[in-house]
């Protein structure tokens, strides 16, 4: 067909999302992917896995091992990912680049949760969602990583 213009499909954000579900159906088994919790931490492991510089043959679980320092707090994550994102961004086809500028704008964006812990008087408090992604992100790698073990 001419004049039809080329489609770009966002193949590698696509992938990245799959290892991410992947990973989060391999430790949490079938959970829904409709939950806050669940987007949180799917979108933090596709933009760590996107930030990495890991390629697809580097072995999985030494893949995962990498990201755990980088998992152990959310500001560790944030200021990991905000100093490696631009570069990143920056190689990325057009599609890929807009899907994963839509996850950290989801990410970095305030949501008022329910605190569960209730020490807020209200039950109410202000988070990201790359807090509670990052959490539920070093869950999901811990609970896999130390189960192949």
């Amino acid at each position: 067909m001419t004049g039809t213009p080329d489609l770009d499909i966002p193949i590698l954000w696509f992938s990245l999302e799959d290892q991410a579900d992947a990973l989060i159906y391999t430790a949490h088994g079938r959970i829904s992917n409709a939950t806050f919790q669940y987007r949180a931490a799917h979108d933090v492991l596709a933009l760590s896995f996107l930030i990495s510089n890991q390629t697809p043959d580097d072995p999985f679980d030494l893949r995962l091992k990498t990201l755990i320092p980088h998992l152990t707090n959310s500001s560790k994550w944030l200021d990991w990912c905000s100093s490696r994102l631009a570069r990143t961004l920056s190689g990325l086809s057009a599609a890929d680049y807009g899907l994963a500028c839509n996850a950290w704008r989801w990410l970095t964006g305030n949501r008022l949760l329910v605190d569960s812990t209730s020490l807020c008087p209200v039950g109410l408090t202000a988070a990201k969602g790359y807090q509670v992604g990052v959490e539920q992100a070093w869950q999901v790698v811990n609970a896999v990583t130390s189960h192949d073990q």
